[in-house]
């Protein structure tokens, strides 16, 4: 899907190819993949093939984590987007672990949810997180995420900690943004 967000957005952009070499030596620093999971080992991609899905696949949307002044910090995405169902799931990463707990990833998840809600219509955005990640969790209540269930890490993330369901409903999005 084209989506021009262009001008639109303070945190947020479209990812460029320039971006991908930022985003593989996030994906190899064990403490940013710590928090946010592995985006190449742990699905059996390989770096092109990943970004390749990433930029033709119309069920993902990516974007770049930008700080005021343009510095790409983090990527994210709307990903599994299930168009007929209106929903997808949201994934962020703050790859620039000097920019953590500075507001991006909070004032980039208002952005993201704008952009599933007023611009391509979705009706639910959910996310897993991993139960101790309180900064992460907190950012996503800030911006209207509410709790909605436990899940066993199963699959490459089994024995890891268990992760929190939480999601955004699109008609209680406009009370949170008020």
């Amino acid at each position: 899907m084209l989506l021009d967000i262009s001008n639109h957005y303070r945190y947020i952009r479209k990812l460029r190819d320039s971006d991908l070499p930022f985003i593989v030596s996030w994906d190899q620093d064990d403490e940013v993949t710590f928090w946010s999971g592995k985006k190449f080992e742990g699905n059996g991609l390989t770096n092109a093939a990943w970004w390749h899905d990433l930029v033709t696949n119309p069920l993902r949307i990516g974007f770049g984590i930008q700080t005021m002044t343009g510095v790409l910090i983090g990527d994210a995405e709307l990903e599994h987007i299930a168009w007929r169902n209106g929903e997808a799931e949201l994934r962020i990463s703050i790859g620039e672990k000097a920019h953590w707990n500075q507001g991006y990833g909070s004032e980039a998840i208002r952005e993201l949810l704008h952009v599933a809600y007023e611009r391509i219509g979705l009706q639910r955005v959910y996310l897993r997180v991993k139960k101790d990640n309180y900064r992460a969790i907190r950012a996503y209540e800030k911006a209207g995420f509410k709790k909605v269930g436990m899940l066993c890490a199963t699959g490459h993330l089994k024995g890891k900690p268990e992760l929190v369901l939480m999601e955004s409903l699109a008609h209680q999005y406009a009370a949170v943004r008020a």
